[in-house]
């Protein structure tokens, strides 16, 4: 029993061990899964709690926005339009904006957007919880990144963060998108959203881009249209792009050995890339199709039909811009208008804000007509002689990348001062480049009108007023030497303000100004510089403040500044303004790029009213205006003349070359449009030709700017007369200037009433000379050897021996000083009685009988005489000979041959011919008659 018992009880005490064990492991596992439950909501808690805390710790730290003032945080693009309303030239900036009002965004592009980028936008407030949660199964189901920002999100990361891909930036944007949500209203939002959104960009070639920020800018870019035109396809389309602007886009931009005949192309005018439509944006427009349709915002009848347009067809990418246009002009206007933007009050820096992202209007005065003939012209090398070529014909470029010779030229509409075409180099594309029409350079002989005789004309001096030009000794430095010299490398003498000028000669326009003395107080330099500045000249240096180069000193107050020889020179720029003042009546008009700038509201900011000064009267003008179109009827820039009178549409303008030929100029105007022309290497050196190229050019371009224009004279003034003077004195004449060997110096001048002369020539005399050796006929003189011959006489005489045995052209016609001496001057070796008696009749016959059949002619009827003969503009390069015959029944008598220097000397030539008569004469030029005329003595 006991036995028994003890196994029981053994197995009694095991069943209740293994009992206990087993009750003990059933209450360990519900500890167990508790107790991991709560360590699992402990962890989630503390995380949670840790999430909350850095979430907490990173909104604290965001700064505050005030989002009602947006606005300024977005940039509009600013445009340049032409003087007709065209877009000119977008101001660089990154992209182009164009600011929209929410009415102004029509209802089927705000719903594209919606559809696809927040289809809850107008219930959630400002972050989309059931998309977030959404996309984040999307995303751990399938893989993928997809997004849940909201609108808000997305224009709140635009305005106020960087695109980074982190958490903390994530939380910032779900916090702004907020609080935008809470400060604007919905419409507010999606106004500024769409207004900003970047939209994808077009690459016109390697180095041109547009890119579209926006609605309205994407709208013009992609369809050259305002979003009000867009179809919902169109529409759709923009929407679809915001995702990945850089895949969506519309266009895209291909090498063109990569372009087949499967791409449809827009734009190939680029050397080496074309632009052509890019098919993945179709799939990603018939998805915003489908959500609009889906939502609601389409019916099925306008959802086929979108998905049924050919919405390739309807793209047109625009440039926004005014073509191939070199941005010379595009600069200017943004300088100009940063320089009006701060006068009117702004900094400097919110100046350049304005203007390069405030969406400003700025209508410039730029002909797009005009510019396009000057960049035409400039790019053809046979405008400029002398194109650096290597053996193989390739363009020889600078350092600097640069054609050589270069050039600029300036066109302006004289009355209100707008510029109307401006090229500052040829050959030259792209922005901030050198412009050489801004850039001063010697001016040459294209000074003198503004330096001398618009002001010896304004204190007094006449067209008519005679200069001397023989030898001067003008130069302080070096008193004892002949200075100026002429470029024609001689003297002509006795000669009228207006001939001066026609022929360009520098001792002229030196003395000229030397005589400004006699008329006003001040010294002479103080007078010129007070006309030059007047008329726009910036560059002058004074003696109160010199130029310090090496070590010397250099002013411009010196007569070398009448010539052209500038410490700094001036400007092409700067010299069309001032010869315009002469074209504009006496009054100069500050050359202006702009009209009216206005902001993105449409709210004008600035209108520029071009300074304006009356430098001269409108007579004193005219009077420079008559004398320069002589300069180009006839003297040294006739190759500017636009027809062969220079009467339709005349042409008044002035020549100037440097005298090492390293610039040349013209400088003219119409009655329409004054332009200037400089020409020269930009590092100088020798031009192939000088001032007649220049004045070619000018005379090119001119002739394409006028067509279609009417013939129009220059306008003349009230108190305006005409009156016949003596061109050797400048007086009225007498009957002996009429009879001057040369031929007649009577000449019909014009004159303001008043100016004319009131006294007569006394330049010209009568004199008995000895006719065998020319000197004056006394009592000892045969009369037989005596005749009456008209000479000149100078009030100021000249004598050759005091200036190296140099006489000037007239100087065969001076009246001679020496008397006639019998034992010099007998013809036939013996001594003349003087007590002779002589036939008082003055005629004179042999002692000898004459024969029976001897006939003694007395016929007068055809006395030898004198007279000039001056051809027409010569059709003639460079240096040439010139080959004058007398034609004497039908044989050719050679007279006079000589070398004439067409740019020197100018397109005519004058011969002094001897006959009675009718002659006939020829001119050769290198061998070959190009000019025949008759002429009765």
């Amino acid at each position: 029993m006991s036995t028994n018992g003890s196994s029981y009880q053994e197995r009694r005490t095991a069943r209740a061990s293994s009992s206990r064990k087993q009750k003990a492991r059933n209450s360990v596992f519900p500890k167990l899964f508790w107790g991991s439950v709560i360590a699992l909501v402990l962890i989630f808690f503390l995380l949670a709690g840790t999430a909350v805390g850095v979430v907490t710790g990173i909104v604290r730290e965001i700064e505050p926005i005030d989002a009602t003032n947006i606005y300024t945080f977005l940039d509009e693009s600013s445009f340049i339009y032409d003087k007709d309303g065209n877009i000119l030239e977008k101001v660089q900036t990154e992209g182009h904006r164009a600011i929209l009002d929410y009415d102004q965004i029509p209802e089927h592009l705000i719903n594209a957007f919606i559809a696809i980028e927040d289809e809850r936008f107008w219930d959630h407030s400002g972050v989309d919880v059931k998309r977030i949660f959404g996309a984040f199964w999307t995303n751990f189901r399938t893989g993928s990144r997809q997004g849940a920002s909201t609108i808000n999100q997305q224009l709140a990361k635009i305005i106020y963060l960087s695109p980074e891909q982190t958490y903390t930036r994530k939380i910032k944007d779900a916090y702004y998108g907020m609080q935008l949500d809470r400060q604007l209203s919905k419409k507010q939002i999606l106004e500024a959203y769409l207004n900003t959104i970047n939209l994808g960009s077009v690459a016109f070639s390697g180095s041109y881009s547009v890119q579209a920020n926006g609605v309205q800018a994407a709208a013009q870019l992609y369809f050259s249209k305002d979003v009000n035109e867009l179809t919902n396809a169109e529409a759709a389309l923009l929407a679809g792009i915001a995702r990945n602007p850089r895949r969506y886009s519309p266009v895209s931009i291909l090498r063109k050995e990569q372009v087949n005949e499967d791409h449809i192309v827009y734009y190939d005018e680029d050397d080496e890339y074309s632009v052509v439509f890019n098919p993945e944006t179709l799939p990603r427009m018939r998805l915003v199709l489908n959500s609009m349709h889906r939502l609601g915002y389409l019916d099925d009848q306008e959802y086929e039909e979108a998905l049924n347009q050919d919405i390739a067809a309807g793209i047109e990418p625009n440039k926004l811009s005014g073509g191939e246009i070199t941005s010379f002009f595009g600069e200017l206007v943004q300088r100009d208008v940063l320089a009006a933007l701060e006068n009117a009050g702004y900094s400097s820096q919110e100046a350049s804000h304005m203007l390069q992202s405030g969406g400003l209007s700025i209508h410039s005065t730029l002909d797009i007509r005009m510019q396009r003939i000057l960049e035409e012209e400039y790019n053809k090398p046979e405008n400029f002689p002398g194109t650096l070529r290597d053996a193989d014909g390739n363009f020889i470029l600078d350092d600097q990348g640069n054609v050589q010779p270069q050039s600029s030229m300036v066109i302006m509409d004289q009355e209100s001062g707008q510029i109307k075409a401006l090229i500052g180099g040829r050959m030259t594309t792209g922005h901030r480049v050198y412009n050489r029409a801004l850039s001063t350079r010697q001016p040459g002989s294209a000074i003198k009108p503004l330096a001398a005789y618009t002001p010896a004309v304004d204190l007094g001096m006449t067209a008519a007023t005679v200069i001397d030009d023989v030898p001067a000794y003008l130069n302080p430095q070096a008193p004892n030497t002949s200075w100026p010299r002429n470029h024609y490398n001689s003297f002509y003498g006795l000669m009228t303000m207006r001939e001066a000028l026609r022929v360009s000669s520098n001792v002229a326009a030196v003395k000229f100004a030397e005589k400004l003395g006699e008329y006003d107080d001040r010294p002479q330099f103080a007078v010129m510089f007070d006309y030059m500045e007047r008329m726009g000249i910036t560059s002058l240096v004074g003696s109160d403040n010199p130029v310090i180069r090496n070590g010397r000193t250099s002013t411009d107050e010196n007569y070398s500044m009448v010539l052209g020889g500038m410490t700094r020179g001036v400007s092409p720029m700067e010299m069309t303004g001032a010869f315009a003042t002469l074209a504009n009546k006496g009054v100069y008009t500050k050359p202006v790029t702009f009209t009216e700038v206005y902001d993105r509201r449409g709210n004008l900011i600035l209108e520029n009213r071009p300074e304006r000064n009356r430098v001269v009267s409108d007579q004193v003008a005219y009077v420079m205006t008559d004398l320069l179109r002589d300069v180009v009827s006839s003297g040294t820039g006739s190759r500017a003349r636009l027809d062969q009178g220079n009467n339709q549409i005349p042409v008044a303008g002035k020549t100037g070359t440097t005298n090492d030929q390293k610039d040349a100029w013209f400088v003219g105007y119409t009655p329409y449009y004054t332009g200037g022309v400089w020409i020269g290497h930009d590092l100088p050196e020798k031009l192939q030709q000088g001032s007649r190229m220049a004045a070619e050019l000018w005379q090119t371009v001119m002739a394409r700017v006028h067509e279609g224009h009417e013939p129009r004279n220059f306008e003349s003034p009230d108190n305006m007369i005409r009156v016949n003077i003596c061109t050797k004195s400048g007086k009225l004449p007498t009957e002996y200037c009429s009879l001057d060997p040369r031929g007649s110096t009577v000449r019909s001048e014009l004159f303001i009433s008043g100016t004319q002369p009131t006294s007569y020539c006394e330049v010209h005399v009568e004199a008995d000379i000895h006719a065998p050796s020319g000197k004056l006929a006394n009592e000892q003189t045969p009369p037989h050897e005596i005749e009456t011959r008209i000479f000149t006489q100078r009030e100021v005489p000249y004598y050759p021996e005091e200036h190296n045995g140099i006489v000037p052209g007239d100087w065969e016609y001076e009246l001679p000083r020496e008397e006639y001496d019998p034992y010099e001057d007998s013809t036939d070796g013996t001594i003349y009685d003087p007590d002779f008696d002589y036939d008082p009749d003055g005629s004179f016959r042999d002692d000898e009988e004459s024969d029976a059949n001897d006939t003694i002619s007395n016929d007068d009827s055809s006395p030898v005489s004198s007279r000039t003969l001056r051809t027409p503009p010569l059709d003639a390069e460079g240096s040439v000979e010139l080959s004058l015959y007398r034609i004497d029944e039908g044989h050719r008598v050679l007279l006079e041959v000589r070398t004439h220097n067409m740019e020197q000397n100018g397109e005519t030539a004058e011969f002094r011919i001897t006959g009675s008569g009718t002659q006939k004469y020829e001119i050769e030029v290198n061998g070959n008659v190009a000019y025949s005329t008759t002429v009765d003595f």
